[in-house]
């Protein structure tokens, strides 16, 4: 290979799209420009490892003096066009070359003056994108006096209008009237790209650079996209409030290449030898017991919540149904516990675990800073969207913390999101559907400051039945006096103190380690139900719907079905099992079950019942409440007046084993809903 270095760029780039050749000896760039006519492509992708591999010089002037070769590249690009497909070349597109893999990835916050007018890359999440709009590239201006035509090529999108008519028997400085259908244009479109959650330093507010792109660029990236974008990063005067403008301006990328990292997990490199690391651990017949005791190792016990997180992390298979239906495989679990049970403590921990965590309060979060906000630019007034928490973790973990401090109003708008995994958004003209594949982790405080056995768990847990039944798992952690567990969690905290790594707080496997281990379970892994583990779910859920039948108590509904092959996904994902077999099954099972008891058992008959979950009354009480409401109906009939006295029920209702008791919280409850009122003292009377 030879390269005149004394030749233009133009005729350099001709050589490398011609003359660059892959490991097989195939043409590779030819090839695509003979394809980018088949398919009406504009942009070729260059890889900017092959252009440095094939002339570094010019790879090397790429990125130090990046406009001019770029007009280069292109313009090289049109030559071959020519040689390759004549007719395609003559058509009025435009082609450009779109350099790819550009190295030394800057971070946002890194950005500094002497990256101006240089070539970049740097990778972000796209928080917010504008609608698309036509650039004028070369406006055709007409003289008003004489008529003639004059072409005015648009640089960096400033309108720009003739001085006056070439024409030289007129010469007049205007009027110019715009031709717009002979005139050119590009699609235009602004994007805003921010650090990463990640990789935000603690307290820092995360930084953003807006970037422009134009022609087929427009729309590759959605809001919530993790993407990596590459252009020259340029700067606009800052307009001051005063009368005189600020000596300081703000940069803004000119995008050459933008690629969406969506269909990544996350960024995390494994090399072979962490893999085969990996490997080897999922081999171990412990590895369950081994990954939930490095699940918070610092907080003494919770050893059945630990495994619900690491459910949680791991995740099950999103899928599709041959109709289009999506089935989610993320599952969400909310934790109730009374103050200082290390709530808070648990969500942090897995914000550093998770390979993409995002954790906020929900006193502090709003609807729109949730899910998405529809905000005017402004500069130009036009309305864009910017991506909220729930769509910023797309494919990782959003925690919510003090999820009962929320807006009831601002809260029901995750609905959506926790069960259809998407964002929906049609406000100010602006109709759009974002991603928001992520599991939900909410902790939340009782409504009475602690968690009261004696009442039952709608009146416990401050939150609607719609949102409740969107947790695929409830876990009530109570703060208990017990003089052993006492003197141990004490013990452990001390320990902890003094800066002493005692047994149960030394983390089986490491953090970083462990990261790396969900993110290449999530990478690599689609487990399927065998069939013995379909039939060992199938008998769970008939087993429960038949006790629901003769108790007449909802037990289950597909929905919780839906859970158990999440979770038995999930189970299956941590031992690095391509089936779920029957112990992943049995495992899910038994975290559904412990979750449903804390919650969902009616404490009379001891079945469970979802009912006392979602409203508080269970099954047997529904029944003594349609007693009550039966013998006060009987004796209004009976009686020369509608009143009953509430002395002549409790008698009747001890006939019925209806203790007194419950009597007295019945009456209240129908007195509050409105079914019976109270005429005087001692009364009731059907309303």
């Amino acid at each position: 290979m030879h390269i005149d270095m004394q030749s233009s760029p133009n005729e350099r780039f001709k050589e490398f799209y011609q003359g660059y050749q892959d490991e097989t000896g195939r043409h590779i760039y030819v090839e695509q420009v003979q394809k980018m006519s088949l398919e009406g492509l504009t942009s070729l992708i260059v890889n900017y490892d092959d252009l440095l591999r094939y002339d570094p010089e010019l790879a090397r002037l790429l990125r130090e003096n990046p406009e001019e070769t770029m007009k280069a590249a292109d313009d090289a690009l049109f030559e071959v066009m020519k040689i390759e497909d004549p007719m395609y070349a003559a058509s009025d597109e435009i082609f450009h070359a779109r350099f790819s893999n550009i190295p030394d990835v800057i971070d946002l916050r890194q950005l500094r003056s002497v990256h101006l007018g240089n070539l970049i890359s740097v990778e972000g999440i796209v928080i917010r994108q504008s609608v698309v709009k036509p650039l004028l590239v070369q406006g055709v201006f007409q003289c008003a006096h004489c008529g003639e035509a004059i072409y005015i090529n648009q640089e960096a999108g400033i309108y720009k209008e003739p001085s006056r008519c070439i024409n030289p028997n007129c010469g007049k400085k205007g009027p110019f009237n715009l031709l717009t259908e002979e005139s050119t244009y590009t699609d235009h479109q602004t994007i805003t790209v921010q650090e990463k959650p990640e990789t935000l330093p603690p307290g820092q507010i995360p930084r953003n650079v807006p970037a422009r792109l134009l022609g087929d660029l427009v729309d590759e990236v959605r809001a919530g996209d993790r993407a990596t974008v590459s252009g020259i990063l340029r700067m606009r005067r800052k307009k001051g409030q005063q009368r005189s403008d600020l000596a300081t301006f703000d940069p803004w990328l000119e995008v050459n290449f933008v690629s969406s990292l969506q269909k990544e997990y996350m960024e995390i490199d494994i090399d072979p030898e962490t893999e085969q690391q990996i490997i080897e651990l999922s081999q171990d017949l412990n590895i369950h017991r081994r990954i939930i005791r490095s699940v918070a190792p610092s907080i003494y016990g919770m050893e059945i919540i630990k495994e619900a997180l690491a459910t949680v992390l791991f995740g099950g298979v999103n899928r599709v149904t041959p109709d289009g239906m999506k089935q989610r495989g993320d599952s969400n679990i909310l934790l109730i516990g009374d103050p200082g049970v290390a709530k808070s403590q648990l969500l942090q921990f897995i914000k550093m675990l998770a390979p993409r965590g995002l954790l906020t309060s929900g006193k502090a979060s709003s609807a729109a800073g949730l899910t998405a906000a529809v905000v005017r630019d402004s500069e130009t007034g036009e309305f864009g969207l910017e991506a909220g928490a729930l769509v910023l973790a797309d494919r990782g973990v959003c925690m919510i913390d003090e999820f009962d401090k929320m807006n009831p109003v601002d809260r029901s708008s995750i609905h959506e999101a926790m069960e259809q995994q998407v964002i929906s958004i049609a406000k100010a003209g602006i109709v759009a559907t974002l991603n928001a594949r992520t599991a939900i982790i909410a902790a939340a405080n009782p409504r009475f400051g602690r968690y009261e056995d004696s009442r039952p768990p709608a009146d416990n847990i401050n939150l609607p039945a719609t949102i409740l039944s969107r947790f695929d798992l409830i876990f009530v952690i109570r703060d208990e006096p017990n003089p052993e567990i006492d003197k141990k969690m004490a013990r452990h905290i001390l320990e902890l103190r003094r800066g002493h790594v005692i047994e149960e707080t030394e983390p089986v496997i490491a953090m970083d380690l462990l990261r790396k281990y969900i993110s290449y379970s999530k990478q690599t892994l689609q487990p399927s139900l065998t069939d013995e583990a379909l039939e060992r779910i199938e008998e769970y859920y008939l087993g429960l719907r038949k006790e629901s039948d003769s108790s007449a108590a909802i037990a289950i509904t597909p929905r919780y079905l839906e859970a158990i092959i999440r979770l038995s996904e999930s189970q299956a994902r941590m031992a690095l099992k391509e089936e779920v077999n029957i112990d992943h099954v049995e495992a899910a099972i038994n975290l559904l079950r412990t979750s449903l008891e804390q919650v969902g058992k009616d404490p009379v008959t001891g079945r469970v019942d979802i009912d006392y979950l979602l409203s508080g009354t269970t099954k047997s009480s529904r029944s003594k409440l349609q007693i009550l409401i039966d013998i006060i109906q009987e004796e209004s009939r009976k009686g020369s007046s509608d009143m009953v006295a509430i002395g002549r029920i409790k008698e009747l209702a001890k006939e019925q084993n209806i203790e007194d008791d419950f009597v007295d919280r019945a009456i209240n409850q129908l007195r509050s809903n409105g079914e019976i009122f109270s005429p005087r003292e001692g009364f009731v009377k059907l309303a």
